[in-house]
């Protein structure tokens, strides 16, 4: 699953499939298990980044996010990797308490200079109860960058009240 100029040692890269095949054993070791994937995910061929994007982002931890901004924001890497970390943070950003720092890191973005980074930071704005950006999410439907717009779009479908705030409303 690695490239064949491998920088991990081999028993992480164990490791970590081990821990993408078991869940519990995942958790149970999730501290050292961040370390790891993370290490194995800079000479991960693009399934096992994948793997690893899924694995790592079911944990609500503000760190992992900015790790996913991380990738998301990194021309080096694949464009479907990209992608798929602006997914998983837009899901993983709706469980957080406090989004403060990753929705400013991600509205700084709508400025990058790569236009795949710009949308995609768009698009992982578009998590679950993010009504603080919609404004700027639909200021970016009319952008002239096409990709940016359609990202908005898509960001914004996302974004509704969560159930919670809606029955709380009501009653």
């Amino acid at each position: 699953m690695l490239k064949d100029k491998v920088g991990a040692p081999q028993t992480h890269v164990h490791k970590a499939l081990l821990y993408i095949n078991d869940l519990d054993l995942f958790l149970d070791e999730a501290d050292r298990a961040v370390d790891i994937l993370m290490a194995v995910f800079q000479e991960a061929d693009v399934d096992l980044k994948d793997e690893i994007i899924f694995l790592l982002g079911s944990l609500v931890q503000p760190e992992i996010c900015i790790w996913l901004h991380t990738i998301l924001a990194d021309p080096d890497q694949a464009r479907g990797t990209r992608r798929n970390a602006a997914l998983q943070l837009s899901v993983t950003a709706a469980a957080l308490e406090n989004t403060d720092e990753l929705r400013a890191r991600l509205l700084a973005d709508i400025n990058h200079p790569d236009p795949v980074a710009r949308g995609l930071a768009v698009l992982a704005l578009g998590w679950e109860g993010n009504q603080r950006s919609a404004a700027e999410l639909a200021r970016l439907t009319t952008a002239t960058d096409t990709f940016v717009q359609q990202a908005a779009t898509a960001a914004l479908s996302h974004i509704t009240p969560k159930p919670l705030d809606l029955h709380a409303k009501e009653g």
